[in-house]
């Protein structure tokens, strides 16, 4: 068992490293489809995992230069809070509308990418505007207990950079807003710390190779990639909210 949670976490390592979030999203309906473990547990025990992954990651890009660090503290100012209150507001919202209204947004956000020719890079923002997008971006990813990476990329897009420095900056963005989830989720005994270990332990070198694939690949076909990867996360989330 402990073999495969740790492919596991090197599977997970590679996307995770590669397109800027920190790999929650696809552990817990793996672990819960595959290995069984209880809702609470599957949730919160990756969420560790993805400090580790977007600390090598963080580090990575940073060396690159495709961080920028003002984007990351706004949004993660905002995120942080937001997430809190989506969290409780989980409690007044039908969870499988949500579920499928999220994965038709990722859907169309990966179409989006697939059929341009090249990424339309907005424009810079201010302050307050990059911190209400974090805030709702932390609302809706605390609604679906995810750390939101899966969204900041496209949102920084939006905000005007371009996407090696947007997956970058996501990195950081996750880095900085899982602290808070782990310190909840740890007091309130919903993470399974052997679990937390061999995805840990997997998941580190997958972010390495992740990341570095990243850097070096030519941003035109990585934009292709990305969006494939958004499309088929978009249907495994569809169908993973319908089937189990």
């Amino acid at each position: 068992m402990f073999i495969l949670l740790v492919i596991l976490g090197f599977l997970i390592g590679i996307p995770s490293g590669m397109f800027g979030f920190g790999g929650s999203s696809i552990s817990t309906p793996l672990l819960r489809i595959f290995f069984d473990y209880p809702p609470y547990i599957a949730l919160a025990s990756p969420l560790p995992m993805t400090l580790v992954s977007s600390t090598i990651a963080t580090r990575i890009y940073s060396q690159k230069h495709l961080i920028d660090w003002k984007y990351a503290l706004h949004i993660a100012f905002g995120l942080i809070p937001g997430s809190i209150l989506g969290a409780y507001f989980t409690k007044f919202t039908g969870g499988k509308v949500l579920m499928y209204l999220t994965g038709g947004l990722i859907m169309y956000i990966a179409i989006h990418f697939l059929s341009q020719q090249k990424i339309t890079v907005g424009e810079k923002r201010g302050v307050a505007i990059v911190i209400l997008i974090g805030f709702l971006i932390g609302f809706l990813s605390g609604m679906l207990a995810n750390g939101g990476g899966i969204f900041v990329v496209p949102a920084l897009i939006y905000l005007g950079l371009n996407l090696k420095k947007s997956i970058g900056t996501s990195m950081a963005v996750v880095l900085i807003g899982v602290v808070p989830s782990i310190a909840v989720h740890s007091i309130l005994g919903h993470i399974d710390w052997m679990l937390t270990l061999a995805l840990s332990t997997g998941v580190l070198p997958g972010a390495f190779i992740g990341t570095r694939i990243t850097v070096r690949i030519h941003s035109n076909l990585l934009r292709k990639i990305y969006g494939a990867f958004l499309l088929a996360f978009a249907l495994y989330f569809i169908f993973f909210e319908i089937y189990y």
